[in-house]
């Protein structure tokens, strides 16, 4: 019987521009680095969306937020899977929740109130990328929610909010299944003020930048109660490191390449599946590569691979394994 899984963090609504450079949009005193990441008000969001219209196109519209991406992916790959926290009221948040209803996710767990986060996703010619996010209110309402989770597997993505941290701090203090961790760079910002979430984590997922800003090595964190860490190397792959072995891999090839917006979050859920569908941590990481580069293949959510596909990769990993 597969796990169900309980997916909890970010939920937003991404919009994707091409433009023919970054370099061409400077506007708002916004420096638009390629890779780089940029919070604005709902004014300057406005402003900038505008300017994209004028000298860019919009190419693709859907669901976004790490934790979201993950849950997206679980859900198409058959698992059965439910989403926890919160949403805004607004229309950016019913496309958000439609788009994740359909791919299969129970979305009793919630709560509709505020604004819905929402971003632009910025590529050029060279498909460089270029995010400005917009944050919402709604995460405010998770002040006081107690929602009953049931589970046996907890997945969680950052949050913006300290109500939404202490959301999180709350989830994992009363679950007792496995859970894994993806902080981002947000909660990696916390450094040991993250260690309620990581005391009780089993799987962690960092890249070198989160681990860095984070500012524990491995061996502390396994003291801590980690039990493995998926280290993401972008282009260079991916490493599984434990408290007796280190594995690292090359990245998977990908055969089309249009935009990489939630590789990350999509390399997550096939480690997450392999694992639950009871592949060795190495075979899982193999997998988790091959989500990853296939997701490259289409804009955001459009990319991620099918159940068949996914049947596929599977039977791949296994018989190397």
């Amino acid at each position: 019987m597969s796990p169900v899984f309980v997916v909890s963090g970010a939920l937003n609504l991404d919009f994707f521009y091409e433009v023919p450079s970054l370099q061409g949009l400077q506007t708002l005193n916004l420096q638009m680095v390629p890779g780089g990441e940029v919070a604005l008000s709902r004014e300057a969001f406005e402003e900038l969306r505008q300017r994209l219209r004028q000298k860019g196109r919009e190419v693709a519209l859907c669901g976004g937020g790490s934790a979201a991406n993950t849950a997206f992916a679980l859900a198409r790959f058959g698992f059965e899977v439910a989403f926890s926290g919160a949403c805004g009221e607004d229309e950016a948040g019913e496309k958000a929740l439609a788009e994740l209803a359909a791919a299969g996710v129970e979305l009793s767990g919630v709560l509709r109130e505020g604004t819905t986060g929402q971003a632009l996703i910025v590529l050029d010619a060279h498909r460089d990328r270029f995010i400005a996010v917009c944050p919402g209110s709604c995460e405010k309402a998770l002040e006081d929610f107690k929602p009953q989770v049931r589970g046996d597997w907890l997945h969680l993505s950052s949050l913006i909010s300290e109500e939404g941290f202490a959301f999180h701090t709350r989830l994992v203090r009363d679950f007792t299944g496995n859970i894994s961790l993806d902080p981002g760079e947000i909660y990696a910002g916390r450094g040991p003020g993250l260690k309620s979430l990581l005391k009780r984590t089993r799987t962690l997922f960092l890249t070198q930048v989160e681990l860095e800003k984070l500012g524990l090595l491995p061996e502390e964190l396994f003291a801590l109660g980690v039990e493995e860490i998926f280290l993401k190397r972008g282009a260079q792959g991916a490493a599984w490191i434990s408290p007796r072995e280190r594995i690292f891999l090359p990245a998977a090839r990908a055969l089309k390449v249009v935009d990489n917006t939630g590789a990350g979050d999509f390399f997550d859920a096939g480690v997450l599946a392999g694992l639950a569908r009871g592949l060795p941590p190495p075979a899982a990481l193999q997998l988790g590569l091959k989500v990853a580069a296939q997701s490259l293949r289409d804009y955001g959510r459009r990319g991620c691979p099918l159940p068949e596909e996914l049947k596929t990769l599977f039977q791949e990993v296994s018989s190397s394994a």
